[in-house]
C-alpha cells in the first residue's frame, strides 16, 4: 500500500506564484520585490504621487508578513524612511494613517519603521501591501511641501 504524504492547506493568505521565506518562527515574510508584479500592487504604485520618480521603486523597500493572516507586520526599508518622516525624532504619522483604516482594528509600532496591524478581515499579502503603499501615498502627499 502506497503511503501519501498531506500536504498542509495553502493559507488563506497566501499569494499565487509567490512563495514566502518562511521563518523558523512559522511566519511568512513577503519582499516588496516579490509582490510588485501583482495587478493589486501595481495599481497601488500607480495611484502614488509622481513628484518624485523613485517612487514607483517603492515596493522594493516594504514587506509584509503574517504567521495567521490576521497579525500583519509592515516594514520599510531603512533607505526610504525619511521619505515617511519615520528617520530618528520622527512623527508617528504612518502609525496614524495605519490606525485610521477600516480594515486595521488594532496598530503597534514595534521599531521607528516596523508596524503591527491585526486586520478585521483575510487578506491576501498582495492585498495588504497594496493598501500599505496607499498609505504610504497619502503620508507622503501629507508631507510634501
Amino acid at each position: 500500500m502506497r503511503w501519501f504524504r498531506r500536504t498542509p492547506p495553502r493559507p488563506g493568505y497566501a499569494v499565487d506564484g509567490v512563495e514566502p521565506y518562511r521563518g523558523d518562527d512559522g511566519v511568512d515574510y513577503y519582499t516588496g520585490e516579490q509582490l510588485a508584479g501583482r495587478p493589486v500592487v501595481a495599481e497601488a504604485v500607480a495611484r502614488l504621487p509622481y513628484q518624485e520618480p523613485y517612487l514607483v521603486e517603492l515596493p522594493l523597500y516594504l514587506s509584509v508578513s503574517t504567521a495567521d493572516g490576521r497579525k500583519w507586520t509592515f516594514a520599510v526599508d531603512e533607505s526610504v524612511r525619511c521619505l515617511f518622516d519615520l528617520s530618528y525624532g520622527g512623527s508617528d504619522i504612518v502609525e496614524e494613517h495605519l490606525s485610521a483604516q477600516p480594515w486595521i482594528t488594532a496598530v503597534e509600532r514595534v521599531d521607528r519603521d516596523v508596524f503591527e496591524c491585526t486586520v478585521s478581515e483575510d487578506l491576501t499579502a498582495d492585498v495588504v501591501l497594496a493598501r500599505c503603499i496607499d498609505i504610504c501615498g497619502e503620508v507622503y502627499r501629507r508631507l510634501d511641501p
